[in-house]
């Protein structure tokens, strides 16, 4: 398998991993944010088209892992997140455009229910 291709299965298989905690709640999402959040870091360092999420990831980061649980602030990252993710998705790979979507819309939602 080419560098390429499993670096596309993995980005395929964060995001069904990142679709599938925002699904189930912010609840459920909180527990394995640090983790994913870190990971998607990772996996989007170095790229300069996506260096907007990149950086909107960290600032999420550092906004969970601060202690302040600053709900305005993490409605804000997680809406621009969802912003940048749906407009990604246009230039996406096939496989990856409608997985894409789902989690721009995902991100969306949650920061809506934050702003509650």
């Amino acid at each position: 398998m080419d560098n390429s291709s499993s670096q596309s299965s993995l980005g395929t298989s964060q995001l069904d991993a990142t679709i599938n905690a925002l699904q189930g709640g912010l609840a459920a999402a909180a527990s394995a944010a640090g983790p994913n959040i870190a990971g998607w870091i990772k996996t989007l360092q170095g790229n300069q088209q996506l260096s907007g999420i990149s950086s909107e990831l960290q600032n999420l980061h550092d906004a969970l892992t601060s202690g302040n649980s600053d709900t305005g602030a993490l409605a804000s990252s997680l809406s621009t997140l969802g912003e940048h993710t749906t407009k990604v998705a246009a230039s996406a790979t096939p496989d990856a455009q409608d997985k894409l979507r789902q989690l721009g819309q995902a991100l969306s939602t949650a920061a809506s229910q934050l702003k509650g």
